[in-house]
């Protein structure tokens, strides 16, 4: 294993892959957890496609579409080797959210399903669409108590055993508001057990650690191409291939269409049946050059650098008076914090016009953790392969600048 230093120094190297900190050399950019900045490679990788081979997919023989449709199906294939699944599981949308639901409208019309589960720290996208579909359809929503940031495995099998059933239950591999790992594998085998479906929400998991969803046991995985050095607008759903064949399509027309008659209409076979329309081809390119980066620079690495960015902030920002640190216990890549005497919008713009300092302020669409936590607001700092122990030093100062300002 490498020491801190020689990982900075490796990391530090890698960040000159990244234009936007040569475009912006005063930014520290500390909001990862919303999205990431993009290395040189996959923004060529971009130019190039449309600049040599931009055309549609699927739906000509001509040579120009056909490279195209080479290309967008290679895409598919690295994502599945990347998260350990088959590249006929791999459905390409828009990202997480639309993932999201896109399984809660499908299997909650499916008509065999009578209730949903969650815990109350998802994030909003985890957590709308199946407390909507369950009002739309007439179906249970039960939500999942939270103790502070984190989840009790007595509260899930507690709920798990009184649910109506079959259920799905949904939740995220890390939290967004406060960076916890909550022990989701446990809670696989717990929701199998009890003739349920497990869903998991991977936009902060699958940056962050290797993943094997033929391991894991998960039916679902959703992730966004954005949150991992990829483009916007382009994600992941990955579900086991029996049961993406029962679910009804989410959207209609284009690409997913086999045969229409006058009345009935029939589909192409997983996954394309799930992208309607024109898919997003460059950001599945975009992302399939992401994820190689990724791979390249090495996960292992890549886990071990951010822990130590983690503990390190930690240790310094503790030693802020007044400043609070909503840190489970063990919390990875995202500290969230609050100051006694200063509104969290206020903090995080004074860090930005004094120091350059990136954090996001404000529920980090998780208004029920928040609120467990008895706070309306807070700052997030999150971090990603290119931040530095610099980087931790400068967010350091940074709060003490602003307190100063502000006094």
């Amino acid at each position: 294993m490498s020491s801190v230093r020689e990982l900075d120094e490796y990391f530090e190297k890698l960040k000159t892959d990244f234009p936007i900190f040569s475009e912006r050399p005063d930014l520290v950019y500390l909001d990862n957890a919303a999205t990431t900045q993009k290395p040189l490679a996959v923004i060529e990788k971009l130019k190039n496609f449309y600049t040599e081979t931009n055309a549609n997919v699927h739906r000509a023989v001509y040579r120009l579409a056909e490279e195209s449709t080479m290309l967008y199906e290679d895409a598919r294939k690295t994502v599945a080797d990347f998260v350990g699944g088959k590249a006929t599981e791999v459905v390409f949308t828009k990202g997480t959210t639309e993932s999201l639901n896109m399984l809660a409208y499908s299997l909650g019309l499916s008509g065999k399903y009578k209730s949903f589960v969650g815990p109350l720290f998802e994030h909003h996208s985890n957590f709308v669409p199946w407390q909507r579909i369950a009002h739309i359809t007439g179906l249970k929503f039960y939500p999942v108590k939270i103790h502070g940031g984190e989840l009790s495995l007595e509260d899930v099998e507690a709920v798990v055993k009184s649910c109506e059933k079959p259920f799905i239950f949904s939740m995220t591999g890390l939290t967004n508001s406060l960076g916890y790992r909550p022990p989701f594998e446990a809670i696989v085998e717990l929701v199998h057990s009890a003739d349920g479906l497990f869903v998991l929400d991977g936009a902060q998991l699958i940056p962050h650690e290797a993943f094997d969803f033929k391991a894991s046991g998960v039916d679902f995985l959703a992730f966004s191409g954005h949150k991992i050095l990829g483009p916007t607008g382009i994600g992941v759903l990955v579900g086991k291939k029996e049961l993406l064949e029962q679910m009804n399509p989410f959207q209609y027309g284009g690409e997913m269409i086999d045969r229409v008659g006058e009345q009935e209409t029939t589909f192409a076979p997983v996954p394309h049946k799930f992208e309607a329309g024109t898919p997003n081809v460059a950001g599945a390119v975009g992302l399939a050059e992401a994820l190689r980066y990724v791979k390249n620079a090495g996960f292992e690495k890549i886990t071990q650098h951010i822990e130590n960015l983690t503990k390190n902030a930690i240790e310094k920002l503790t030693d802020i008076p007044g400043l609070i640190l909503y840190c489970q216990k063990k919390c990875h890549g995202i500290i969230s914090f609050s100051h006694e005497n200063i509104h969290p919008h206020d903090l995080a713009e004074l860090l930005s016009r004094l120091s350059g300092v990136a954090v996001r302020s404000g529920h980090h669409c998780s208004q029920q953790q928040l609120k467990a936590l008895g706070v309306s607001s807070l700052c997030r700092a999150s971090f990603y392969l290119y931040n530095t122990h610099s980087d931790i030093d400068k967010l350091f100062y940074g709060i003490k600048d602003a307190l100063r300002w502000f006094s």
